[in-house]
């Protein structure tokens, strides 16, 4: 299995405390606009399936757009020190959000601001889904969901750009998406509790020291990896996104 879909996994799923704290109120609307009854929990599953599903889907098209745009050379800079640059990229936003999670100074904010026009433009659109009225419309909720702004995303986008081939770059995005369900069906199945439960200070600062760690770890990959390609001219295109083994 690629380096870099192993990666993207285990950023979805250490990074689960930050989806809470930034999809946690969304997923709460979803919640509340699905249809209830007596057994309103396991009716409403197909709607937790299908929004959850539809934003890993569009996490799976952005990394197959991403992954295309990684394959392309201008020619001036050699691809292997783009790549490169884009898995240092990854590992700078898994660090920011490791110590945003930690309640430490970050530059999360910043890097989420990127994509908020385009998030102003599209959350009226979402809103004319609600309530939602069939797991189709969850469906449609769910890929606009996954366009919302979100510092791990963009760290994960950077890493699925380095792919050597479209294909991959679409693998190392639906890796990142499957990390993050664990997290995030759970607080969909039980919004509130597991909600209050990451906001906990102490949680939060766990999560935090986990993410920093991975952070670390990929940084001392793109560091390892960087020594190796000064050494070799940048002629080969091995991944630099954990440690390289000897």
């Amino acid at each position: 299995m690629s380096p870099l879909v192993v990666s993207a996994f285990l950023m979805g799923l250490f990074g689960g405390a930050h989806c809470v704290a930034m999809c946690g109120g969304v997923v709460g609307v979803l919640c509340g606009a699905a249809p209830r009854s007596e057994t309103a929990r396991l009716r409403q599953a197909p709607y937790w399936l299908a929004y959850n599903g539809g934003r890993v889907g569009a996490y799976t098209l952005l990394g197959l757009l991403f992954g295309s745009l990684g394959t392309l050379s201008t020619g001036i800079i050699p691809l292997d020190a783009v790549r490169l640059g884009l898995r240092a990229l990854a590992a700078v936003c898994m660090l920011a959000v490791g110590l945003h999670l930690a309640g430490l100074p970050s530059m999360v904010k910043a890097l989420e601001s990127v994509g908020t026009p385009l998030w102003r433009k599209l959350a009226p659109v979402t809103a004319r889904l609600l309530p939602l009225r069939t797991p189709w419309h969850a469906l449609a909720v769910g890929m606009l969901w996954g366009l919302m702004p979100c510092g791990l995303l963009y760290g994960a986008l950077a890493l699925a750009a380095s792919a050597e081939t479209a294909t991959l770059g679409a693998g190392t995005m639906l890796a990142f998406g499957l990390g993050t369900l664990p997290v995030m069906l759970t607080v969909s199945a039980l919004a509130g509790n597991v909600a209050r439960f990451i906001a906990r200070a102490w949680v939060r600062k766990l999560a935090g020291a986990i993410v920093l760690a991975f952070g670390l770890w990929s940084s001392a990959g793109v560091a390892a990896q960087t020594g190796v390609s000064a050494a070799l001219g940048l002629g080969h295109g091995a991944h630099a996104c954990c440690p390289t083994r000897k």
